[in-house]
Order: structure tokens, then C-alpha cells, then sequence
């Protein structure tokens, strides 16, 4: 098998491979998006019905949610609605960097072959014996 034939081979695979995640990929991205959507119900349920027996415990025991108690429970959620929208803010401020830093790599690529390739024949011609 002579050397382009090999890269021949190499290039089927790479195309394979890519064309194989470029199918694959949105499938596993839609999945974990329900499976978080699933989740987010899970919760909701949970709070939901939990607040629900609070609510029907004080109902039949004949008891108040005391005021400091609402207060607390407010400001906790509130504190934690200002956390969560903290974090979502750096979450998408880190994945912009990255794409970002992506795509500057990605505009580049013709240049670090280049630069590559003359490091490569630099190498190259320093190693190599000299033919006649």
C-alpha cells in the first residue's frame, strides 16, 4: 500500500468519524434537554406537594405560619433566585469564552498547519541526509 493510499484510508475514517457525531451529537444534546426538563418537573412536583402538606397541616392543626417564618422563607428564596441568576450569568460568561477561544482557533487553523509545516521542513532538512 503506498503512502497516499494510507491517507486515503485515514481520510475515509476521519469522515466517517465526524459524520458519525455530526448525526449523533444533536440526538444526545435533545435527550439530556428533556432529561433536564424531567428533572425541573421532578422538582417542581416535590416543592409543590410538599408546600401542599404544609399548607394542610396548619389547616387541620389549627396553626400559623408565623410572619418571622415567611420572612425567612422569602429572603432565602429570594437570595437564592440572586445566586442561581450569579451563577447562570457566569456559566454563560465561561461557555462564550470558550466558544469564543474556539472559533479563534478554528480562524487560525490554516496558519498553525502552515507554521507547522515550515517548523516540519525546517526539522527536516536539519535531520535529513543530504542527497546528491
Amino acid at each position: 500500500m503506498s503512502e497516499t493510499e494510507d491517507f486515503e484510508v485515514l481520510d475515509k475514517l476521519n469522515n466517517k468519524y465526524f459524520t458519525e457525531l455530526e448525526t449523533s451529537v444533536p440526538h444526545v444534546q435533545q435527550t439530556l434537554f428533556d432529561l433536564q426538563n424531567e428533572c425541573y418537573k421532578s422538582w417542581r412536583n416535590a416543592i409543590t406537594a410538599n408546600t401542599s402538606l404544609c399548607k394542610e397541616f396548619l389547616n387541620i392543626s389549627g396553626s400559623t405560619f408565623p410572619k418571622t417564618a415567611q420572612d425567612l422563607v422569602e429572603n432565602m428564596s429570594e437570595e437564592a433566585l440572586k445566586f442561581r441568576s450569579m451563577c447562570n450569568k457566569l456559566v454563560i460568561s465561561n461557555i462564550e469564552s470558550i466558544k469564543n477561544a474556539t472559533k479563534a482557533w478554528n480562524d487560525n487553523a490554516d496558519t498553525f498547519v502552515e507554521l507547522n509545516r515550515k517548523i516540519m521542513h525546517y526539522w527536516l532538512s536539519v535531520f535529513s541526509p543530504k542527497r546528491n
